[in-house]
């Protein structure tokens, strides 16, 4: 049995181009020409990207501005750095519905050195109409490292988009374009559901028990495919490698992988230990009557959380900040 292997060449200059079965278009690097791999660009929509210095220019101001980066500046070193367009569609949905279920009210009273807590069940019904702004990424493998942030932050900024065709400049774009992986019908399917579960969600919020939830959703307007640049850079420190995500169109940071330095840890065993303090203390006061019952599982219960919360972080070797 024979194995065929099949080569791309540039319609232009007939040189080697590297593709895999997600690329949309391929820039020759011998000459420039974008070589397309889909039929209809026309229905392509891409926001326009920064270039790759501005970038790096970013990430260099951002060390010399944070707090813990710049104290270790000198030892840094940028291993990659790499764009890449992430199709995406863009939904508006409108939601509405009613919803009906039980809200659990407790009321403490108190008389004398006796307290007492009353527990009231309330009935609560609400109708809901609202309008929700639904991104779907067109890839069928799972999201990576700060897309969901990168389609909120377009739904938030706005940026202008151009049809795929009128990029003229593709030699100094550098950037690779990943096909989409699903078409515009089962996005739709996808958004009214996601849109639904989010209602879902708010009012589920709202109640203790939730008795009864009709919700009805219908797309008001939908993008076409539309590609977002996406940017990363890969940077080490010691032993390890650290990732840090920009939006394309205005160098916005989406999230940022940092070291866990000395001082932080010492920092989060601190809090961990004042969240043991808080529960004793609890504890001590109640035991020796100074202390009403109700307050002291209140700080029993805060400070289990702030131990755990704390204590969680002490292991952590990476932290992750937002724009």
């Amino acid at each position: 049995m024979s194995i065929v292997i099949q080569e791309f060449k540039c319609r232009n200059c007939g040189g080697k181009l590297d593709v895999t079965p997600e690329t949309i278009m391929v820039v020759c690097s011998y000459c420039g020409t974008p070589n397309w791999f889909v039929e209809a660009t026309e229905d392509i929509m891409v926001v326009p990207s920064m270039g790759r210095d501005d970038i790096v220019k970013s990430f260099l101001t951002r060390i010399s501005e944070d707090f813990d980066l710049k104290r270790i500046a000198d030892k840094i070193q940028i291993v990659e750095v790499r764009g890449v367009y992430i199709p995406f569609y863009f939904f508006s949905i409108k939601v509405e519905g009613f919803y009906e279920g039980w809200k659990t009210e407790r009321v403490v009273e108190t008389v004398g050195r006796r307290t007492q807590v009353k527990t009231r069940r309330k009935r609560v019904s609400e109708s809901f109409s609202s309008i929700l702004k639904i991104p779907v990424l067109a890839r069928r493998s799972a999201e990576d490292f700060s897309l969901k942030e990168l389609s909120s932050h377009y739904n938030y900024s706005n940026p202008p988009s151009i049809p795929i065709g009128d990029i003229k400049d593709f030699k100094n774009l550098k950037m690779s374009f990943l096909r989409s992986e699903i078409g515009v019908e089962e996005a739709s399917v996808i958004a009214r559901d996601d849109a639904g579960d989010m209602m879902l969600r708010k009012v589920s919020s709202k109640v203790d028990e939730l008795t009864k939830f009709v919700c009805n959703t219908k797309i008001v307007e939908k993008s076409k495919l539309t590609l977002l640049p996406y940017w990363y850079i890969i940077y080490s420190y010691g032993n390890a490698q650290y990732r840090v995500a920009y939006a394309g169109w205005d160098c916005h940071l989406l999230l940022a992988q940092e070291p866990v330095m000395a001082y932080h840890k010492v920092g989060y065993i601190l809090g961990a230990v004042s969240g043991c303090l808080i529960s004793a203390l609890g504890l001590t006061f109640t035991f020796a009557g100074g202390l009403n019952p109700i307050y002291s599982l209140f700080s029993l219960a805060a400070g289990c959380v702030v131990s755990w919360f704390f204590g969680g972080k002490v292991v952590e070797d990476v932290r992750i900040e937002g724009g």
